[in-house]
């Protein structure tokens, strides 16, 4: 079996990056052929090394894309980091027919066999539903029936797929008719351009900060969803996790001393036997997520409900211009 892996970063997630990498190769031992594509967005010449070192050490192919001549054709410089849009032009490995994309700020806990197995003959992509503002679904053309991925974690890009039906091309025509700002960025793009054509994944493959917080009838219904997993699902997936993935609602990431992440020893214990010292630091939380901390600790549901619903309304009157 031969496996193709993404990953798209620069040189201050170059260490987070390499983490997800090793925790990933030393899973997955037992894959006979992987093949890793990393998406340079200016990775200095020290991280690369260490990057290329792993790779030796597990005996894996490397090779390192980079990020402008890959979106060249990209013309508008986005406010988001313009390495999260990479991913969207990797249709253009015209070697490779499909794909694993993983963030950098994931540790893969197990197998990726049935990901790479996965049949993907219908789909365009392929990830784990998210919880998302219900603004940005909407803004994008999704209604409530519609399950919204998330393109971080890990995603699975039928290129082939992607070739055929020409969405790269689709891609760049919503990101300029939105002026370079899509909302949510490269994930509203993805959603949009895949709609119809996604395929829902376990969410053990994409295990992100809301299981821990909600029961499953609360994300329901802060995110006025119709569809998404059962509670027995959710348990699985916090209890058995494949992919971790440390995003930053609520709580820090691992890799700041006062973190609080129920998994945050997992990044660490990685980051022992990587290339990279333990070097934590502090970080204050942004205002967004102190604030949204001390409602959600201090007050009943239904506040921080009123919160959410206040976001969403504030989202709706800026783009009006009122």
């Amino acid at each position: 079996m031969k496996v193709n892996i993404a990953y798209s970063f620069d040189d201050n997630y170059a260490q987070h990056a390499g983490c997800s990498l090793i925790s990933l190769l030393e899973n997955n031992k037992d894959i006979e052929e992987i093949d890793i594509y990393i998406i340079d967005a200016k990775i200095g010449k020290e991280n690369k090394n260490k990057i290329i070192h792993i790779a030796n050490k597990y005996g894996r192919h490397i090779d390192f894309l980079d990020l402008w001549e890959l979106t060249k054709e990209q013309d508008i410089e986005p406010r988001f980091p313009r390495c999260a849009y990479g991913r969207l032009f990797l249709a253009k490995l015209k070697h490779v027919d499909k794909i694993l994309y993983f963030d950098s700020d994931t540790i893969i806990m197990g197998s990726i066999k049935e990901l790479a197995e996965l049949d993907m003959t219908n789909y365009l992509t392929a990830g784990v539903q998210d919880t998302v503002n219900p603004y940005y679904v909407y803004q994008i053309g999704l209604s409530d029936e519609d399950r919204y991925i998330n393109d971080g974690g890990v995603i699975v890009l039928n290129l082939k797929k992607w070739r055929e039906m020409n969405s790269m091309q689709a891609c760049l025509n919503f990101i300029r008719k939105f002026n370079g700002n899509p909302p949510h960025n490269d994930q509203g793009t993805i959603n949009a351009i895949c709609k119809g054509y996604m395929k829902i994944l376990p969410p053990c493959y994409n295990v992100m900060n809301s299981y821990f917080m909600f029961p499953v009838n609360r994300i329901i219904d802060l995110f006025k969803m119709k569809k998404f997993y059962s509670e027995e699902e959710i348990n699985n997936a916090k209890n058995n996790p494949i992919v971790l993935h440390y995003t930053d609602e609520l709580y820090n990431r691992p890799w700041f001393s006062n973190c609080n992440h129920p998994y945050k020893e997992e990044y660490r214990k990685i980051l022992r036997i990587s290339p990279w010292e333990e070097n934590y630091k502090y970080k204050k939380p942004t205002k967004n997520c102190r604030i949204q901390n001390f409602i959600y600790n201090n007050f009943p549901y239904a506040v921080y409900k009123l919160m959410i619903r206040f976001i969403e309304l504030k989202h709706r009157l800026r783009d009006k211009g009122i």
